[in-house]
């Protein structure tokens, strides 16, 4: 299974209730709003990701994936969206 991470945009003015339902739904499909890793002093550690931000796997592809969360967030949440979804093999975060 490929790492992807994924940036989602409500557009409009949405409410924190939208954001709360979009957190759930992504968590659904088994992405999460943190990623693991190890900090500069070489210790384990949960980070935070950017607001809307989530991090998961998946075995589908980058286009299918972005397909079918745009489908279930149009139904679920709001249709005026952006979402970017981008295979991840390394990153650093600061």
């Amino acid at each position: 299974m490929a790492a992807y991470t994924i940036r989602v945009e409500l557009k409009g003015d949405p409410s924190y209730e939208e954001y709360e339902k979009l957190h759930e739904l992504m968590a659904a499909q088994g992405f999460k709003r943190t990623i693991r890793g190890v900090t500069p002093s070489g210790n384990d550690a949960t980070f935070d990701l950017p607001h809307a931000t989530y991090y998961g796997q998946s075995s589908t592809t980058t286009g299918d994936l972005l397909d079918s969360l745009r489908t279930k967030i149009k139904a679920d949440i709001q249709q005026d969206i952006v979402i970017f979804v981008a295979k991840t093999e390394t990153w650093a975060i600061g």
